[in-house]
């Protein structure tokens, strides 16, 4: 089955039936707000006025309910319904003629005239379904008419679905204001039914699957599973319409196999040992179960199994394909077999009404495949959705509930009283409500419910009563299995209604909906039965469950669980199938199925089931994850893989390690390292604070005034903030400064509001130094050195340590940190405590040791080299000079007391630069790798792991100076020369000098001394007077012009013996003209280099025929005036001269001459236009607050200045 394929299936058929549906309800006179717009119809006799039609009478009735609905759902979810009623039910009868149980009453009579066979049938005096006297009338004067082919097929195809036993029963009734919104196109060419009769994306195989209708559902509401998950991203929390969307997703084929077998299977095979049924059970793991731990079953009807998350049904057809065979291996007719089934084996429930249609047609159309004695729908599947609340029904519950026990005492009439008004929530709650009643209640609430639907006619009231009991019995009762793929949804997406209800209820599961079902699940199994399901494998590990660890490990049985690589349901955080036993054993053995390695490695699903299936044949079976690619043609052992399958491995072993996380393959020595002592025995890890409000206290560095940044003692209007970053190892990240005020009165003064409240934790911490890393990364774990002086954030926690930290921040940079990290943390979050639950091993307490020391001086020499990457960048605030000015300036003879530089090939100096940092490069490498070897070998794991370290790890070289292949370094001259004309900018812009180190002018109004003339390599060097730079062509009349500024700023800096090549060499590494680079790509660059927070603006017209850049620390109100009358007035009257200079020969110009006037002219329209905006910005003359931050300053001066995103 190609899920690709059935995917843009699913996904078409909803565009074009919402389409048609849009349109039709637009056709009915309702605007897009759901307003009519052409009054309401008008009953004349019998006919229907309307817009000035006659319709039928029916359409009267139909369009009213129509008008009602829109009003109480909103016109959105009303198109959304009837565009999915009508596919569930089209596609549900497509999928009965494919497996021939129904004429092909949708298959086109000829294909030239697309007429379905229902409606040619019709036509020719044969009418396949049955109809009320008034519909076949109404049938007989539309086939007068045969223009009126999709009224025709509306009143046939309306009909078939509510006489079919198997549509009606599996679907409902079709309302009155969906009959009126089957799509008018429905038939055209490209319709939906033209789309079903001629899909590709569909195979004939395909619909002889059962799970096909679940794929299909699935794929269906995928685009309103993208909209709900994308409003949890803005804050929103999913409203009761919004759990199916985001909770539903199908589960494999094979997995749903594993849970199966592993739960009905396994009991099966221990009440009946020599049954043949387990070779056919190609996923039962694990060892036989104990005989005192046998749940004893005399009857296959004792085999009630549920699935209380049941979606479309696959778990519960599986589940009916094993009882099957249970059942006839018993000697029952196949019959016998389906009825029993469905009578007593197997319940599904889910909060989706749409889900428990399609999981009722799959049931329905498993039993028919046994039998198709079962298409009367006489025996149906017992799958329930949520009833609705009786508020709707009744207006007396007590009363309704007195006449439907026909009396009964005050105890049963309280606890069925309560569990009515629980029934309120259920369409938030859904299989998660506890209805605890006693003996009393129960007999009576099944003798009544048997003896009202043994009467066979129902009023609405007594109808909903019974509806709404057999849930509370369902949830209520006990089962000897439960499986299930529960929903996902952490607790801060849960609406109030919900999160309310299962912190009540489900405290040690209330992290995630799928744990609060855990918790549910083993409600409703029966003691020393077994319940299975697959949710992420967060729960395994992640602290916030340590709880339900406990819990379950000390009062349960894990039989097995299969833990799986991303790629089950596609881009996921991976996957863990559980089998739980509802029993205790202190001595408990599980098995575990290993098939990942990295949280974040991408296997393909069938790959992964061919992973589990090899390993559950052959124990000894290793898989190398490291070679693994996508596509690969064939699943095969290696020696050198990882052990997948871990057998008998002790349940009470996971206790040893801190938390309690489900590290099954940790050898038993790796856990007697934890006892003997963890980090947090020697340092303290901590969450950094919580502003409140980023947007006003957190700032870019460089988008503040840097006299006003105190990085030492904690005392300036800004202080360095770690807040954590991309990946990176020993030092830097240091992007942000927090504002302070010289200390925390502002932040503080905000603990009492409501909103945007900070969280200020751990400030006897603060402006200590520290190891700090990224608390959530889908990268690799890395932690940086944060001298003292600096704040940190909850995203940035950091660690502190009097004696160890070097020593600990090594540790935690090792591939020993890692591997401990996928038991503590296998997930994007590193909390501080599964960082200080890290084993410290006592070799390491010992100060001043000589292993000790060689680890702090390593540590040590790591930090320097990469501090001093991070400060050879410009982004950063110690930042000296550019790297290739630095190397050149270290060529210096002194002659006569006075510096004089030797000239210098640019070529020559880049090659020094490669040099010097493909040493520093490889020193580091060398050092983490030596750092491995060392913790491998005091924490012995020589046969664990290897010290190697991957040259991609190596986090110096960052901003795009290098890459990687083939294992080497390949240089990127571009970045390197690109970092030396932004260096120049700087040196123009008067933010650099060139003539000692460091930021210069990175502050408003520089003195004039700051901005005067100084020598350079024996020329002068005059700092831009304004801050301010055209950014033209060469043949602009600008001589400060960007690259003018640059060509003299190679002159100075190399020396003009040299400058052609050099300028030669740097347009080569561009791969373009200076000019160009200059002119449209220099800002881009710039832009991207300091994270869409510019410290140059670009003042530019709409095209960029006018451009200029512009410090932003040296703007000031008159800023935009200077711009416009120095640069943009005089561009305009020279392009004026220049057009009008070349008009005066316009009868002499060549093509190309030609084409430059028009262009001027053009250029010249463009700067007029821009000079209207920009002077009405400049006569404001804006000032502003380099405090405010670079996205509220910019936005002041609105489309003069080029868009920062």
């Amino acid at each position: 089955m190609n899920t690709s394929q059935i995917k843009t299936f699913a996904k078409n058929s909803r565009q074009i039936l919402k389409q048609g549906v849009i349109n039709k309800i637009s056709s009915l006179g309702f605007n897009p707000q759901g307003e009519p717009v052409f009054g309401l119809p008008q009953k004349i006799q019998r006919p229907t006025l309307y817009a000035g039609k006659v319709l039928a009478e029916s359409f009267y009735d139909a369009w009213r309910a129509l008008k009602q609905r829109i009003e109480i759902k909103g016109i959105k979810d009303v198109y959304e319904e009837a565009a999915y009623t009508w596919f569930n039910r089209l596609v549900a009868i497509r999928i009965m003629q494919k497996n021939g149980y129904i004429e092909p009453v949708l298959q086109y009579s000829s294909e030239e005239t697309r007429i379905p066979r229902i409606v040619a049938e019709a036509r020719a005096g044969h009418i396949v379904t049955d109809m009320t006297a008034s519909d076949r009338a109404k049938l007989e004067e539309l086939l007068n008419d045969d223009s009126k082919t999709t009224e025709q097929f509306t009143l046939l195809i309306e009909n078939f679905c509510k006489y079919n036993p198997v549509i009606f029963n599996c679907f409902g009734g079709i309302e009155k204001y969906i009959s009126i919104l089957l799509p008018d196109n429905i038939l055209a060419q490209g319709g939906f039914i033209d789309l079903l009769n001629h899909t590709t994306y569909i195979t004939d195989e395909d619909y002889t699957k059962s799970e096909l209708i679940g794929w299909l559902y699935q794929f269906y509401i995928s685009e309103k599973k993208d909209e709900v998950f994308d409003s949890f991203k803005k804050g929103k929390k999913a409203e009761a319409e919004d759990i199916p969307a985001a909770t539903q997703i199908f589960t494999p084929n094979w997995i749903v196999k594993y849970m199966v077998q592993n739960t009905v299977g396994r009991i099966y095979l221990d009440n009946n040992p020599y049954s043949e049924l387990g070779s056919e059970m190609k996923y039962l793991v694990g060892d036989k179960t104990p005989d005192e731990a046998i749940l004893h079953l005399d009857d296959l009807a004792d085999y009630k199994m549920i699935d209380p998350a049941c979606g479309s049904g696959h778990i519960l057809v599986e589940a009916f394909d094993l009882f099957y065979s249970m059942y006839r291996e018993e000697g029952y007719s196949s019959r016998q077999a389906v009825e029993s089934i469905l009578k007593k084996n197997i319940i599904g429930i889910d909060l989706d009404t749409r889900a428990k249609q399609l999981a009722t047609f799959a049931l329905l159309m498993k039993a028919v495949k046994a039998d198709e004695s079962f298409l009367d729908c006489e025996v149906l599947p017992c799958v329930l959705d949520m009833p609705r609340p009786y508020t709707e029904w009744t207006q007396n519950l007590s009363d309704a509930i007195e006449r439907f026990y026909m009396g009964c005492s005050d105890k049963v009439k309280k606890e069925t009283l309560d569990a009515f008004e629980l029934l309120t929530h259920a369409e938030n709650l859904g299989s998660i409500m506890k209805f605890d009643f006693s003996d009393e209640t129960r007999n009576l609430m099944q003798i009544r419910n048997r003896e009202w639907v043994e009467q066979g006619v129902l009023n609405d009231v007594n109808a909903n009563i019974v509806e709404s009991i057999n849930l509370m019995l369902a949830l209520s009762n006990r089962y000897v299995s439960v499986v299930a793929n529960p929903p996902y949804m952490g607790l801060a997406n849960m609406n109030e209604d919900l999160n309310s209800y299962v912190t009540q209820h489900y405290s040690i599961g209330k992290a995630d909906l799928c744990t609060v079902f855990m918790l549910q699940f083993r409600a409703l199994c029966n003691e020393f039965g077994g319940y299975s399901f697959i949710i992420p494998p967060s729960w395994m590990f992640l602290s916030s469950f340590e709880s339900i660890r406990r819990t379950l490990i000390d009062e349960q049985i894990i039989k097995s669980i299969a833990h799986l690589s991303n790629g089950v349901f596609g881009g996921d955080f991976g996957s863990t199938v559980n089998v739980i036993f509802n029993y205790s054993d202190s001595q408990a053995l599980g098995t575990y199925i290993r098939a990942v390695e990295k949280t974040f490695q991408m296997i393909e699903n069938d790959d992964i089931r061919q992973i589990v299936e090899a390993a559950i044949t052959n124990p000894c079976f290793k898989f190398n994850f490291k070679t693994y690619k996508k596509g690969i043609s064939q699943i095969v052992h290696s020696d050198d893989g990882n052990t997948v399958l871990y057998s008998s491995i002790p349940q009470n072993s996971f206790e040893r390690i801190p938390g309690a996380p489900i590290g099954y393959w940790v050898s038993d020595y790796e856990q007697s390292l934890f006892e003997k002592g963890t980090i947090e025995k020697y340092a303290r890890p901590c969450k950094g604070i919580d502003t409140g409000d980023n947007g006003y206290f957190l700032r870019l560095w460089h988008e503040v005034a840097l006299n006003k940044i105190d990085d030492s003692r904690g005392e300036g209007d800004w202080v360095p903030y770690n807040k954590g970053g991309d990946f990176r190892r020993w030092f830097g990240n240091r992007d942000y400064v927090l504002r302070w005020n010289g200390s925390d009165e502002e932040l503080s003064s905000r603990l009492k509001l409501t909103k945007k409240k900070p969280t200020l934790r751990n400030k006897d911490r603060w402006f200590k130094e520290s190891f700090t890393w990224t608390s959530v990364t889908a990268s690799t774990y890395s932690a940086r050195y944060s001298p003292a002086g600096a704040m940190f954030d909850n995203g940035g926690s950091s660690i502190f340590s009097p004696n160890h930290l070097f020593v600990i921040g090594g540790l935690i940079n090792s591939v020993v940190a890692r591997r401990y990290f996928d038991v503590l943390s296998p997930s994007i979050n590193y909390q501080p405590g599964e960082i200080g639950n890290l084993p410290y091993s006592g070799v390491l307490a010992e100060t001043g040791s000589l292993i000790y020391e060689g680890i702090k001086d390593l540590v040590g020499s790591n930090i320097k080299i990469s501090k001093y990457d991070w400060d050879s960048h410009e982004t950063s605030w110690d930042f000296k000079a550019n790297e290739l000015i630095a190397l050149k300036n270290e060529v210096f003879l002194s002659i006569n007391g006075e510096k004089q530089s030797i000239p210098t090939l640019l070529t020559e100096i880049l090659e020094d630069y490669k040099s010097k940092w493909s040493r520093l490069f490889y020193q580091l490498h060398s050092n983490e790798e030596e750092l491995n070897r060392q913790f491998i070998e005091i924490y012995g794991l020589q046969d664990e792991l290897t010290p190697d370290v991957p040259l991609e790890e190596i986090t110096i070289l960052q901003q795009g100076e290098i890459s990687i292949e083939n294992n080497e370094i390949v240089w990127h001259d571009d970045v390197i020369i690109k970092q030396l004309i932004s260096y120049a900018v700087g040196c123009w812009m008067g933010r650099y000098r060139l003539d000692k180190p460091g930021l210069h002018i990175a502050h408003p109004n520089p003195s004039s001394e700051e901005v005067c003339t100084y020598q350079y390599n024996g020329h002068d060097f005059a700092i831009d007077d304004d801050g301010i730079i055209p950014m033209m062509s060469c043949d602009s009349m600008f001589e400060d012009n960007g690259y003018n500024r640059i060509v003299e700023f190679i002159k100075v800096a190399f020396g003009e013996d040299n400058f052609t090549e050099n300028l030669n060499f740097i347009e080569k590494a561009l791969g373009k003209s200076l000019e160009d680079y200059m002119m449209k790509d220099f800002w881009k660059d710039h832009k991207k280099m300091y994270q869409n927070r510019p410290i140059y603006w670009l003042f530019s017209s709409k095209k960029g025929a006018f451009q200029c850049m512009v410090y932003m620390h040296r703007m000031n109100p008159y800023t935009a005036e200077r711009v416009r009358t120095k640069y943009l007035l005089k561009h305009i009257d020279d392009l004026k001269g220049r057009i009008a200079t070349a008009s005066e020969r316009a009868a002499l110009l060549t093509t190309v001459e030609r084409r430059n006037l028009a262009k001027m002219q053009k250029d010249l329209d463009e700067c007029l236009e821009y000079h209207d905006v920009l002077h009405e910005v400049a006569d404001q003359q804006i000032g502003f607050d380099l405090d405010d931050g670079v996205v509220v300053n910019y936005a002041k001066f609105g489309d003069v200045l080029a868009k920062i995103k």
